[in-house]
């Protein structure tokens, strides 16, 4: 009887990112961008969404390619959208309450096409 305990499973085969590489900052060119940040993810525990905090990613994302750390690309490539005030902001979402497709007779786990 044989055992295939021994024998390595193949995996997937390596898969670049999506954006190419993304090298460390060994120079600490942008580290105090990096930390403000990480200080205000800290203090609202861990929500990345928050506005200051956003306008601390895209400035932190802006060094890292002003230092030619990452390929150039304009913010609202990144997800980071110009506002009225001049600040980043998230892109509109549209009014959900959650409840719509209850209202209009939906029911979980059944069929609508029978």
């Amino acid at each position: 009887m044989a055992s295939f305990a021994s024998v390595p499973a193949r995996g997937l085969p390596a898969k670049p990112p999506d954006k190419g590489s993304f090298p460390l900052d060994h120079f600490r060119e942008c580290s105090e961008a990096k930390e403000a940040y990480m200080a205000c993810l800290k203090e609202h525990m861990m929500q990345a969404q928050t506005g200051a905090c956003r306008e601390l990613s895209a400035a932190y994302l802006q060094c890292r390619m002003d230092a030619k750390l990452m390929a150039k690309q304009e913010m609202d490539k990144l997800g980071y959208y110009p506002s009225a005030e001049g600040s980043t902001s998230t892109p509109p979402v549209p009014d959900f309450d959650g409840r719509s497709r209850e209202k209009r007779g939906f029911v979980a786990g059944t069929r609508s096409d029978l």
